[in-house]
This record gives structure tokens, C-alpha cells and sequence, in this order.
């Protein structure tokens, strides 16, 4: 024991804890040694029942961890509108919770949502909703953007489990509306144009990009030269989803001036132009092509 004891406490002035089996035996004869080295014994101690009685009260507190338990009313939920949520798409501090059923997230969801389906715990399985979210939320520390059907009970069900998890709900947001209100999409922003004369002047700066965002077979049969093609037609029937995920893509890392080129300046180049702003595009540097590429065409037969 001393052989043992000795190297242990050289230069040490610490208090000690001795744990053993019980508490007792190995225990006493560490203690024993301890005193004959001539270490201060007011500073040794040993825990009491050993580690047999550690391990037993790790067990209850793995088992109180277990039992979360569901608040006794609905948590208040806190609101972020299709506009705000919208613009912070690309936002790394932020993340988007899509909550609804699976089959529903998985048909459509937005862009760069993870799918938590929480069906169950919105029909009253605080449990289920436990296990669900449990793990979605392991080691995260970033804004939630709940998105349900409308912003209301698959959401409320889903903030009651993050709040008795745990999570700080500062940072937990719903979609208001729902997904319903982000398909919607948000009302018409003014646009901003360039005449053919004006824009064709600028086909060489490298400061302008053009956006073909008509139908995709007419922008690969004839196109204004250097321009990228979007295809926006889902976006101009009213899928701002589609839109949206379509815009996102094309302007990741860009900060160039966009000229839109539809049809004939109208339908197309708005849903476009909707979309930008939506997720947060400077518009002062977007333009829509007067005429479209109709006018263009007439232009330059």
C-alpha cells in the first residue's frame, strides 16, 4: 500500500476521494496508508457505499434524463413571416424543421428543410414526439424554423417537446402560415427595367448576368447570348416553392446585376423577381428586360 500510495501523493495537496467497493476495506487500508505517509487527513474522504453506490445513482439519473416530462400547458410560440424566413434560407445559423407528415414533406418541402414527422405527437404522443426530436436536436445549437401545415398544431406540438427538452426557445421560430402560406409566396415587387438597347450594351460587362427564365425547351432553342437558363415556369403557375429553390441555386455566391429575360417582361420575369427578393437578393441590381425576349428578337432580326 505504501509502495502505491507513496508515488500518488508525491507534491499533491489536493483533497481526496477514495472510492472502492463499498466504502469500506479498500477504503480503510488506503486511508491507513495515507495517515502513516503523513498526508492531512482532513483532506481525504471516502465515498460513501463506494462505487456500487455511484453506479446506482447514475442509473436513476439516466432514468430521470429518460422521463421528460410535457409541460402542463402549450409553450408560447414565436412567429417568422414567408418574407424573413425566406431570406435566411442560406443563413447557417439557421435551420428549418419541416413537421408534418412524412409522405407531405417528402412530395414538397423547402429547400434544404429536414423532414421530423411529428404527426404523432400532434395527436397527443408527447412521447413519440420525445424520440423524434431528441435527436434532431443532439449537439445543435442554431435557429429553428418549425414548418407545419398552417403554423399551428403539428408546430405547437413540436415546440411543447423542444421547450421540455430543453431547447432555448429564444431560438425556436414557426413559419406563420405553414407551408400553405410559404406556397402562397408573398405579393408582387415592383421591377425595374432595361430597354433591348440598354441591355444589349451590357452583354459584355462581366458585372451583368442575364436569366433566361422561360420555359426551358424555348430558352435552349434561342436564347440572348452568355445568358443562364432557369426554367420559372412552375414559379409563374404559382409554385413559389419551386421558385424559390430554383433562385436559391442560381444565385448562390453571386452578386452580380440579374437581367431577367421572359416572354415579354411580364408574368415570368415577376414570379422571378419575387423570388429574389424573397431570399434577400439586392434589388437595386435586378432588372427585367422591357418586351422580353420577344422585343429582343424583333430587335435583332
Amino acid at each position: 500500500g505504501v509502495a502505491t500510495m507513496k508515488p500518488a501523493i508525491e507534491g499533491l495537496d489536493k483533497n481526496i476521494i477514495l472510492v472502492c467497493y463499498s466504502g469500506k476495506r479498500y477504503a480503510q487500508a488506503t486511508t491507513n496508508v495515507l495517515s502513516a505517509l503523513g498526508y492531512d487527513m482532513s483532506k481525504v474522504y471516502t465515498l460513501e457505499g463506494g462505487f456500487t453506490a455511484w453506479s446506482e445513482a447514475g442509473k436513476a439519473t439516466s432514468a430521470a434524463e429518460v422521463a421528460v416530462v410535457a409541460p402542463a400547458e402549450d409553450v408560447a410560440m414565436q412567429y417568422i413571416s414567408v418574407a424573413d424566413a425566406a431570406k435566411v434560407l442560406n443563413d447557417d445559423s439557421y435551420v428549418f424543421f419541416d413537421v408534418r407528415k412524412a409522405a407531405d414533406s417528402s412530395a414538397a418541402t423547402i429547400p434544404g428543410a429536414l423532414a421530423y414527422d411529428m404527426d404523432a405527437a400532434k395527436e397527443g404522443d408527447f412521447e413519440a414526439g420525445v424520440a423524434t426530436m431528441k435527436p434532431a436536436i443532439e449537439g445543435l445549437d442554431k435557429n429553428i424554423i418549425l414548418v407545419c401545415y398552417s403554423g399551428k398544431r403539428y408546430a405547437q406540438a413540436t415546440t411543447n417537446v423542444l421547450s421540455a427538452l430543453g431547447y432555448d426557445m429564444s431560438k425556436v421560430y414557426t413559419l406563420e402560415g405553414g407551408f400553405t402560406a410559404w406556397s402562397e409566396g408573398i405579393e408582387d415587387v415592383a421591377m425595374q427595367y432595361k430597354t433591348v438597347e440598354e441591355a444589349a450594351a451590357l452583354l459584355e460587362d462581366d458585372s451583368y448576368v442575364f436569366f433566361d427564365v422561360r420555359k426551358a425547351a424555348d430558352s435552349s432553342a434561342a436564347t440572348i447570348p452568355g445568358a443562364l437558363a432557369y426554367d420559372m415556369d412552375a414559379a409563374k403557375e404559382g409554385d413559389f416553392n419551386a421558385g424559390i429553390a430554383t433562385m436559391l441555386e442560381a444565385t448562390k455566391d453571386l452578386d452580380k446585376n440579374i437581367i431577367i429575360v421572359c416572354y415579354s417582361g411580364k408574368r415570368y420575369a415577376q414570379a422571378t423577381t419575387n423570388a429574389l427578393s424573397a431570399l434577400g437578393y439586392d434589388m437595386s441590381k435586378v432588372y427585367t428586360l422591357e418586351g422580353g425576349f420577344t422585343a429582343w428578337s424583333e430587335a435583332n432580326k
